[in-house]
């Protein structure tokens, strides 16, 4: 078998959308949500299905990834859905500090300072000082940036824990194991959840909404890895996981769909994204090609379907401008 730097990335033939149906994914599940896992919806911008923050019951209550600042009122009122508050809450977990995942640590932390926050020590700097953080949201979102993300705020240094994978979080008789996964980002984790069999994946196995049959790429930079990416995608496979809970958006159970799907197209754009650099032709016309690409694979969605699955992996330009400086850093031959 060859390593992720061994595998040569080449591009196939045009991608479309898989056919499996929504009914046949809902046959394959069970449950709604894994064991002891509530998935509430933060509605960004009013969208459902765009960004999940997930609420872990038990005597110490726990949020992975709580979202951007913008949608606390919203995650207050999923919690009281289940007859929690921000008080209850004794600990978050961060796959990574992107705003539209941890945005809303520090306003929580202000109203709850008792809170514990996990992360990966090369992004908890930027949890303790979000400037840079912000300014560079800033520059790939402009002014829009604080309608989108709200207002975040530092969180104390004495409330953060700091992983570097390998580690073991024990709350209140869950068992959560820390990986180290770059691709999307060089600052993290995956979150194995050995109470449900299910992993915590922020961003690195795409974005999805529910019932749709394929995934999507989210790879914005600065820091997409492609080499690291695959190497996590083998890693979340190696770990036999029964659920994968991405960010955007929900638990699923198709796991070695979901996994082979999202490498396929990764692996595809990227190989896109490279030979547009190397044929020559301008930005805008390798942009307007990835963006062809993308729609290709969604041309069934709803207007309504569309404008969240845009939400969750971010504009195709910001996908290509990651993947450009992906092959930038790395080179081209």
């Amino acid at each position: 078998m060859r390593s992720p730097e061994q595998t040569p990335i080449r591009v196939r033939r045009p991608l479309q959308r898989n056919v499996t149906t929504y009914a046949t994914i809902e046959a394959m599940n069970t449950h709604t949500h894994p064991e002891g896992v509530f998935v509430i919806d933060t509605h960004l911008m009013g969208h459902a299905h765009v960004v999940a923050t997930y609420a872990l019951t038990g005597d110490e209550p726990a949020l992975v990834d709580p979202g951007p600042a913008s949608t606390l009122p919203n995650l207050e009122a999923g919690l009281a859905k289940h007859g929690l508050g921000l008080g209850d809450i004794r600990h978050i977990v961060v796959t990574h500090i992107h705003l539209d995942h941890a945005g809303a640590t520090g306003p929580i932390l202000a109203r709850n300072p008792e809170i514990q926050v996990h992360v990966h020590e090369k992004g908890a700097p930027h949890l303790i000082d979000p400037s840079r953080l912000v300014n560079s949201a800033t520059m790939l979102w402009g002014d829009i940036t604080e309608t989108l993300w709200g207002q975040t705020c530092p969180v104390p240094t004495e409330a953060i824990i700091t992983l570097v994978g390998g580690e073991t979080l024990r709350i209140g008789g869950r068992v959560l194991r820390a990986y180290d996964a770059p691709g999307h980002a060089k600052h993290h984790l995956i979150w194995f959840d050995e109470t449900s069999g299910g992993v915590f994946v922020g961003d690195n196995t795409g974005v999805r909404l529910p019932g749709m049959a394929h995934t999507r790429p989210a790879t914005p930079p600065p820091d997409v890895d492609i080499e690291g990416w695959l190497r996590t995608l083998d890693l979340i496979g190696s770990l036999a996981p029964q659920w994968l809970m991405p960010t955007h958006f929900g638990a699923f159970s198709d796991v070695s769909f979901h996994l082979a799907d999202f490498r396929e197209r990764l692996l595809h754009w990227t190989a896109l994204v490279r030979d547009g650099l190397k044929s020559g032709a301008s930005e805008e016309e390798q942009i307007a090609a990835l963006e062809r690409q993308a729609q290709s694979e969604v041309d069934y969605l709803s207007e309504a379907e569309l404008a969240a699955l845009t939400l969750q992996s971010g504009e195709i330009f910001l996908s290509y401008r990651g993947l450009t400086r992906y092959w930038q850093k790395k080179g081209l031959d």
